[in-house]
């Protein structure tokens, strides 16, 4: 047998029971077994990689995010996510546009479920931190923005359910249509791309399914022929893309082994932070019901378009209301559980609407990094009541009627160790993961979401040799005491923690 190119030794591989190493050769696995048995394959070309009792998991595999977005908030957006007070917020928002007095100045990720003020940012609260050049803030779900005077200047949509002049609020479309107003110019988008492939592989993620935005297909095109892009992308296009995917006969699949396009993504309603997930009773204390965005005679009618094309819908449902319309088109629709479509989030489902999605063969893509806002005094109670939160998200009962179940961020944070933290430890039984069934939903569930079981998502001979490396063993320490400490793409080393042994 040829001599190996890399060799894993000393620790133990999720998924192949007492195997304790691996080779790897020409960017693949080629063999699993004993320390004893890998090490004969060494030679002097050899790189030998000793993992002293720490664990080597497949690449995580993120189900669904929003990559170029990822890399923005490393590089253009005001990162708003971590501040502690809307008044902390504006300071910052300030701080940037006096820095750059010329151009929009957009900030990212506030989440007033975590402020003392309990209340949105509002046109006014902008409009005194940023006075002379156009601002808005996306909320952290992406489904809301507060815009100040001059950046509402720009939106053309009408007001009524989605558009708040008074208080500076856009919502859904009208807030994703001023968004590509302040859209970024193409180098910081490809940039965008480079920074967001970085900050993967820090976090041990070597492939992601993204829920790209219009004109992303550029930027990607153009990191990867700049060798920017270190990430595998499976692209979810918008789904006005479809009519110019089918006319060009691009079907699921095409592209290369770093970027494939894959499907369309379609919304039916919005989010629970914006209150625009479709309830089928209203949110807490209030009288509306959110919005349904597609109904489900026109969801499909989409549905079937995308099955003629050869590709995969990712549609959002999130709320009771929605699931029910999502749930409907599909059987309008004939879809098959060979075309393993997608509900994205599936988070406030009935126990027979799970089993339908099981009769249906759907995949869950769900997000357990949304727990963060789940359990006593946080927002799912305060937007929903303890009923309904304390059925939330509910992980276990999708592993238990058998449905697929594929786990990402959406990028709220990226970030599997802490995704599958909290699944592993949440606040109620239904969102609960055991460790393999959770590590599997962000490996091989992920990977069979997008076809790509064969390549990706298990430590085996012939597959792709996307790896990561744990800083210890988490069958014998806690997992929220976990790093990553390495990851390999294609058995090329991409990250390397500073203080890892």
């Amino acid at each position: 047998m040829m001599a190996a190119d890399l060799i894993f030794h000393g620790g133990p591989v999720f998924g192949a029971e007492g195997a304790d190493a691996l080779t790897v050769r020409c960017g693949r696995i080629a063999t699993v077994g004993s320390s004893a048995e890998m090490l004969r394959l060494k030679g002097p070309e050899t790189v030998l990689v000793p993992l002293h009792g720490r664990a080597v998991l497949p690449g995580f595999f993120d189900a669904h995010t929003h990559f170029i977005r990822v890399g923005l908030e490393q590089t253009f957006y005001v990162e708003l996510g971590t501040t502690s007070s809307l008044r902390e917020a504006l300071e910052r928002l300030r701080s940037a546009a006096a820095s750059r007095p010329e151009g929009w100045v957009v900030g990212r990720g506030w989440d007033e479920s975590r402020w003392p003020e309990k209340r949105y940012l509002e046109r006014g609260d902008l409009d005194r931190a940023v006075p002379r050049q156009p601002c808005y803030a996306m909320r952290v779900d992406g489904h809301m923005l507060a815009a100040n005077t001059l950046a509402l200047a720009r939106c053309t949509c009408p007001d009524g359910e989605f558009v708040d002049r008074d208080l500076g609020h856009l919502r859904e479309e009208a807030a994703w249509e001023l968004a590509r107003a302040a859209r970024p110019d193409p180098d910081t988008l490809i940039e965008a791309v480079a920074a967001a492939s970085r900050h993967a592989a820090s976090l041990g993620v070597t492939a992601v399914a993204d829920m790209a935005g219009p004109d992303d297909l550029t930027a990607y095109q153009t990191a990867l022929r700049r060798g920017g892009l270190r990430t595998r992308v499976f692209l979810y296009l918008p789904a006005d893309d479809l009519p110019a995917l089918s006319a060009l006969g691009m079907r699921r699949g095409f592209g290369s082994s770093l970027l494939t396009i894959q499907g369309v993504k379609a919304f039916a309603d919005g989010s629970i932070g914006a209150r625009t997930a479709a309830l089928g009773e209203p949110y807490r204390g209030e009288t509306g019901h959110g919005q349904l965005l597609t109904e489900r005679t026109a969801l499909a009618q989409r549905w079937r378009q995308v099955i003629e094309g050869g590709l995969q819908l990712a549609v959002h449902a999130i709320g009771d209301r929605a699931i029910v319309e999502v749930l409907a088109a599909a059987r309008l629709a004939g879809v098959s559980p060979l075309d393993r479509h997608r509900i994205e989030h599936l988070e406030l489902p009935a126990a027979a609407q799970l089993d339908e999605v099981a009769s249906q063969g759907l995949v869950a893509s769900m997000q357990p990094n949304f727990l963060q806002w789940s359990g006593p005094g946080r927002m799912y109670e305060d937007r929903l009541g303890r009923e309904r939160d304390a059925r939330i998200d509910p992980h276990a009962w999708a592993i238990e009627r058998r449905i697929p179940l594929a786990l990402g961020s959406d990028g709220m944070p990226m970030g599997p160790l802490y995704g599958i933290g909290l699944a592993l430890d949440p606040p109620h039984p239904p969102q609960r993961l055991t460790l393999t069934d959770a590590v599997r939903a962000y490996t091989e569930g992920a990977a069979y979401a997008a076809f790509a079981e064969r390549e990706l998502g298990t430590i085996a001979p012939g597959k792709r040799a996307d790896l990561v490396v744990l800083s210890g063993d988490p069958a014998r320490q806690p997992w929220r005491e976990l790093y990553v400490d390495l990851t390999f793409l294609a058995g090329e080393r991409v990250y390397l923690r500073d203080d890892a042994p």
